[in-house]
């Protein structure tokens, strides 16, 4: 059931993108996108730092070569979760059973295509401070890098796909009110797989996308004629 979700996953990720893996675990996902999608980047970032062996022992078997920039981060997704997004075409979050944190949807709901100027302001004031916590520090550095392909102007690009597996409905339910609710993601699909038969476990697998700036200037038009 794993296979047929991670194919399913790889038709959705255009060749060429700048993925970020939140909640990556040991990154058979991002690695996975690495080999198979001609990724220009992929980043994971894992809580748990025992995933990192794992993670090391699955990047070496990959064929040499990729031009894919490949980094794995020890580090808790809901801080800074922004500094991963920024930058990548492609997000991916597996979060536990009780959903994404509140830090990461804000993150996703305030990257709108309305408000990126303003978020990139605030971020670059953020980068010219000297940042001196050392678990940021030691976060922002990969714990294992496969290479280091240089990237251009990768720091312009932000989300427009937004890749979401759950094995909580509940809170999926939940978090996909709070980014439709935000009027910049829409819900493209979503496909249910069996990983547990016998059982009324479902995973989801549910593709957002962003609204183009075209679309959402029509449905403010839209909104503003309904009002007159």
């Amino acid at each position: 059931s794993f296979n047929a979700l991670l194919h399913t996953l790889h038709k959705y990720v255009p060749r060429g993108s700048t993925v970020v893996d939140l909640y990556s675990g040991a990154g058979v996902i991002g690695l996975s996108l690495a080999a198979s999608k001609k990724c220009r980047s992929v980043k994971c970032v894992e809580i748990n730092k025992l995933s990192k062996m794992s993670f090391e022992k699955s990047a070496s078997r990959l064929p040499p070569n990729l031009g894919c920039t490949i980094t794995w981060h020890n580090t808790d997704a809901s801080v800074e979760p922004v500094h991963w997004l920024e930058g990548s075409s492609v997000v991916i979050v597996d979060p536990p059973r009780k959903g994404l944190h509140p830090s990461v949807i804000c993150a996703l709901q305030k990257v709108a295509l309305s408000e990126r100027k303003a978020y990139k302001a605030k971020s670059t004031l953020t980068k010219v401070k000297d940042e001196k916590r050392p678990w940021i520090l030691r976060a922002r550095e990969a714990a294992v890098q496969v290479d280091s392909t240089p990237l251009e102007g990768s720091s312009e690009t932000w989300p427009e796909t937004l890749i979401y597996i759950s094995c909580g409905w509940d809170s999926f339910k939940k978090d996909c009110k709070s980014l439709m609710s935000s009027k910049a993601w829409h819900l493209q699909n979503a496909h249910a797989f069996n990983f547990f038969p016998g059982t009324d476990s479902i995973e989801v697998l549910a593709i957002f996308k962003r609204e183009s700036e075209a679309v959402q200037k029509k449905k403010k038009k839209a909104k503003k004629k309904k009002a007159k």
